[in-house]
């Protein structure tokens, strides 16, 4: 059986993943875009290496700083390892809160197959120009995009003019049929106040950790690359350092983009997966003999 342990940011997925992993003798495939990072610990809530539990994990810290990391990396490397190690465990875990790698993964997500793409003339338009020319190109992509999703847009119109197929029919033609048989999937979602205040607890116990000093010595160390810099306490960081605002203005900012995000993560989870809610780790847990 593959659990997947889903939910918002400051939910408690980390602590559920490992009780369960001890419960079943399981390992931990990690499902979070940044903590596939090395030496982005502090600020994207990462288990410690000190943790038993770490070596448990998989797909934890696997990538340099230095690297852009897509979705179909993700999607290769998850299936490679569901495979090794089904052949080892009864039961896989799967733990994090990034829904699209999740959903790519798990489900018959087919990726479009196309040449690069010079996308410097679309930079340069406004998403009104984006939008007008989208519809032009593949006009059912639109449903799902919108005017104000810049990197989507560009995106869409990229795989329009370069592939033998438009985004809306490579979507069209895939069944969206999951490619695991046992399978659970299984969100852990507080009170939104709870959650919020769970939200607001991380962010401040990351800077008393030192996650300024984190971001100096990845700064000193690396060029930190496009995905790299845009996880959430890492940008608003280096903004704090580069004299761009205030400490206190970078927390704040940290913590109303985490809420922000964890809503979306919740709205992602709820539409995307079949997941089974709980309001607690000990209500989830006890749904899993």
């Amino acid at each position: 059986m593959i659990y997947v342990i889903c939910g918002p940011t400051g939910s408690g997925k980390t602590e559920i993943a490992k009780i369960l992993s001890d419960r079943l003798q399981a390992p931990i495939i990690n499902a979070d875009a940044f903590q596939i990072y090395q030496e982005m610990n502090i600020g994207t809530a990462k288990i410690s290496v000190e943790d038993p539990f770490y070596n448990r994990h998989y797909l934890l810290d696997i990538i340099s700083p230095e690297k852009d990391f897509s979705v179909m990396e993700y999607q290769q490397l998850f299936r490679a390892q569901i495979e090794q190690l089904s052949k080892q465990y009864k039961d896989i875990i799967v733990c994090g809160g990034t829904g699209l790698y999740i959903r790519a993964s798990v489900y018959d997500y087919v990726f479009e197959k196309n040449n690069p793409d010079d996308v410097s003339d679309l930079e340069e338009m406004s998403n009104d120009q984006l939008y007008d020319l989208l519809k032009d190109l593949d006009p059912d992509s639109l449903n799902n995009i919108h005017i104000n999703n810049r990197k989507r847009l560009i995106r869409a119109i990229s795989i329009a003019r370069t592939s033998d197929i438009t985004k809306s029919e490579n979507i069209a033609q895939q069944k969206h049929e999951l490619i695991y048989d046992d399978i659970r999937f299984l969100m852990v979602l507080p009170e939104r106040e709870k959650l919020y205040e769970n939200i607001n607890h991380r962010v401040d116990h990351m800077f008393n950790e030192g996650l300024v000093e984190e971001v100096k010595n990845l700064l000193n160390k690396y060029q930190l690359s496009r995905t790299a810099k845009a996880a959430i306490g890492y940008k608003e960081t280096i903004d704090y350092l580069e004299g761009k605002m205030s400490l206190e203005e970078a927390k704040d900012l940290i913590k109303q983009r985490s809420r922000n995000y964890a809503k979306r993560q919740i709205t992602y989870f709820k539409n995307q997966l079949p997941v089974e809610i709980y309001p607690s780790k000990e209500d989830l847990l006890k749904s899993i003999s």
